[in-house]
């Protein structure tokens, strides 16, 4: 009978053992690591005290279009890190964020890439701003269809279609 209480005695004590043994080792930090390029929060300086128009769908965008944003002027030579074009606000309202697809085609059609990019503007109504990327051709291998080149270069050239998701105007 004794033997028998104290194995439950000792078995009572296993638990609590446990638990001063762990708590005198090494403490361990854990983290969580958000990749800031996906990060949803991003976009809230873009929506606050803004709508967004994401459709074709007058009745559902209060009266406005996707195609009242226009965008012009690309530009990017065979040697540049960065690509370069114009947005226009053609709504009453002022601009304040455009998500947007680009698409790098070769000139016969063939994609070569694309890409999403949800931009932070603040363009007034009727008026146009410059934006300015970094360009998806790391390497200087390709050279805009309509950009002035050097007889130097063989670089491939290639033309882009935009394609907008949504944009946001403040109320």
């Amino acid at each position: 009978m004794r033997k028998i209480s104290l194995i439950i005695f000792l078995l009572a004590l296993l638990p609590v053992a446990d638990m001063y043994s762990s708590t005198n080792g090494r403490r361990k930090g854990y983290t969580l690591k958000i990749d800031k390029k996906t990060d949803v929060s991003s976009n809230d300086d873009m929506v606050k005290g803004s709508f967004m128009v994401a459709s074709q769908c007058e009745d559902c965008n209060h009266g406005y279009r996707l195609d009242e944003v226009k965008f012009s002027g690309f530009d990017k030579p065979w040697n540049s890190k960065y690509e370069t074009f114009f947005i226009t606000n053609n709504t009453d309202r002022i601009l304040t964020g455009v998500n947007l697809y680009i698409e790098y085609q070769t000139t016969d059609g063939q994609m070569l890439h694309k890409r999403f990019y949800p931009l932070r503007c603040n363009i007034p109504p009727g008026e146009t701003r410059n934006v300015q990327l970094n360009s998806w051709d790391t390497q200087h291998s390709f050279v805009f269809e309509k950009s002035a080149t050097s007889s130097k270069t063989n670089a491939t050239p290639f033309k882009v279609i935009f394609d907008p998701v949504a944009f946001y105007l403040r109320f």
